[in-house]
Order: C-alpha cells, then structure tokens, then sequence
C-alpha cells in the first residue's frame, strides 16, 4: 500500500501545515469513517462541526479550525482534492509493453513503446504513442493517429484516420469518428451521404461514457485542448469546439456550430447548427439555443434569453399565477 506523510501531501498541492507533518497517510475517505491514516477535506465552514470530532489524520481545508487532525490549508480545496487523489489513483497508463493474445492488432500497426493492448481490443493499420493504454474490447481504426499517454477504457471506439493529442481519455462506450447524420433525400427515400472527414481530440480531451463526437462530412469536427464531455455527449459533424469547455450530461451541438473557449454546457443544453458560440459563455441545463448570441455571458430558457432575464421572466409569471 502506497503512503506518503502529510508534509508531503502539502508540498505536493502548495498548501500550509498547521499540526504536524510526519503523519502517514495511505488514501482518502469522508469525514465520517476516515481513519488515521486517511485524509478528508472541508469545503464549507457548515462542515467544520463535524470535522472537529472526525479520526482522520490530516484535512484540506481553506482555513484554520479547531480540530485534532493535521491541517492544509489550500486556496482551493477541489482541485488541492483532485491532485492528491490523483497521487493516490493515477491512471493507468502502460508502463511496459504489452499485448494481450487476445487482442487483434495489425502487422503494420507503429506502436511506441511501451503501449498496452488489452483483451479482445483491435488495433489498426494506425499510430500510437507510448504510454496509451487501450482497454478490453477497446478499437482503433486504420490510418488513427493516437498521441502518448492516452487511455481508451473498455469497449470504446476510436475511427479510422481520427487523430488523438497527447493525455486523450475515452470513457467505456465512448464513440468518435462515427458517421454524420447525413442524407440526401430522393422522393420517399432517403440517400446515405458517405462522410469523408475526420475528428481531431487536442491534448487532455476527456469524452464520456456512451457520448459521440461525428466526423467531418469532408472536413474535420475539432474539440479543443482540455475540453471535457460528460457521458451522453453529442457533438455532430464539422464542429469547432474550443479549449477547456465543459458540457455536462446530455448536451448536444448540431453540425457546423463553433463552440468559444471556456464555455460551459449545463445538463441537456441543446445548440441548433450552423451557430457561432462566444467564448465564455454559459448556459443552464436545458436551455436551447436557436440563434447566434451577439456577445458571453450566463443563459437560460426556451427560447434562450440571458439569465437576468430570464429570471425577472419567472418572477413575474409567479406573480401573475397568484393573482
């Protein structure tokens, strides 16, 4: 079991010790079970009661309080949280080459040493970067570019000349590279039309479960550098979406849609196609957006309206309901 003191934990997310620092910690736990080799954290000073009287050894906190545990204090207790957990869980990327017999990988597949191929996985005629992992059932099609240290979980699917950055991550069932909805309609029947494009994940793309991001119709549907798809993402053919976006379950783009930088997609955010998205913009779950916005900022509703607004709209309706 890997442990590391509490002055190492400190060091390791730039806090402040307040207590001692030669504790051992060896994981993390909530404040009602932890033990003495454990460590929890405190968002809120609601929470300070509690912590007072928990077993833990140390706690990340944003200030000091009375409490028998170790203290760091952090600017930011999330992402103090994120790091140490990641100390204790990191991914498991391929730290030595290997191939399960079972997987299928083709003879012409350039794979940089070490990568790790697990059972039932397929591998094409393709490029993989040294410390990507691809899980059980995982599949990379021929003429994919995949960079280092990525990790395709199981049963995920990566399509034919898709290129992946450095860091991608596919959560199990995710899907890119698949078709765009395309059609060409002739009288009652409707045409297939062949799409020709690709996808391109920059580095530290996250996709999620059973999401899917399609290709090009002839060009390239591109997700920017730290972007982060919840699961049941759908991201339709030769969209642009910027660096670090986040978009929560069930947001959808429809094709040809830029998404700005840093925007944020709450749960079931819908956007029309063919619209450009100003970077930092916000949108609350469910809203849907039908019309290209003249500038960021926070939005809500159907039909889409900024939050004051929208707000204000509300307030009144509930009056008017009372009368």
């Amino acid at each position: 079991m890997t442990d590391v003191t509490v002055g190492a934990l400190a060091e390791l997310v730039g806090g402040r010790l307040v207590g001692l620092g030669d504790g051992r910690i060896v994981g993390l736990a909530d404040l009602r079970n932890a033990q003495p080799n454990q460590i929890g954290f405190v968002r809120h000073p609601r929470y300070y009661e509690m912590a007072a009287g928990t077993e833990a050894g140390a706690l990340l906190a944003l200030e000091e309080f009375p409490t028998k545990a170790a203290l760091i204090v952090v600017d930011d207790v999330d992402v103090a949280y994120a790091k140490i957990a990641m100390w204790f869980h990191p991914l498991p990327l391929a730290k030595e080459h290997s191939i399960h017999p079972t997987a299928s990988v083709h003879p012409e597949a350039k794979l940089e040493e070490p990568v790790m191929v697990g059972p039932n996985a397929s591998v094409g005629k393709c490029s993989v970067g040294a410390g990507t992992h691809v899980m059980a059932g995982a599949s990379i099609g021929d003429g994919a570019i995949v960079g280092k240290d990525c990790l395709f979980h199981p049963n995920s699917s990566f399509g034919h000349n898709c290129v992946a950055g450095d860091g991608v991550i596919l959560q199990p069932n995710a899907v890119v590279g698949s078709d765009g909805f395309g059609y060409a309609r002739e009288g009652a029947k409707w045409i297939k039309v062949p799409q020709l494009g690709n996808v391109v994940l920059k580095d530290d793309v996250e996709v999620g479960s059973n999401s899917a991001i399609d290709r090009g119709t002839l060009g390239v549907t591109t997700i920017g550098r730290g972007t982060k798809l919840d699961n049941s993402v759908h991201i339709a053919h030769n969209c642009t979406v910027g660096e670090d976006v986040v978009m929560a379950a069930g947001a959808m783009v429809a094709g040809s849609t830029t998404i700005g930088d840093r925007c944020v997609l709450a749960g079931q955010v819908g956007i029309a196609g063919h619209l450009n998205i100003q970077p930092d913009s916000r949108f609350a779950g469910d809203t849907v957006v039908l019309k290209n916005l003249p500038e960021s900022g926070d939005y809500m509703g159907h039909p889409v309206m900024p939050k004051r607004k929208y707000l204000r709209l509300m307030r009144i309706l509930r009056k008017l309901a009372s009368e």
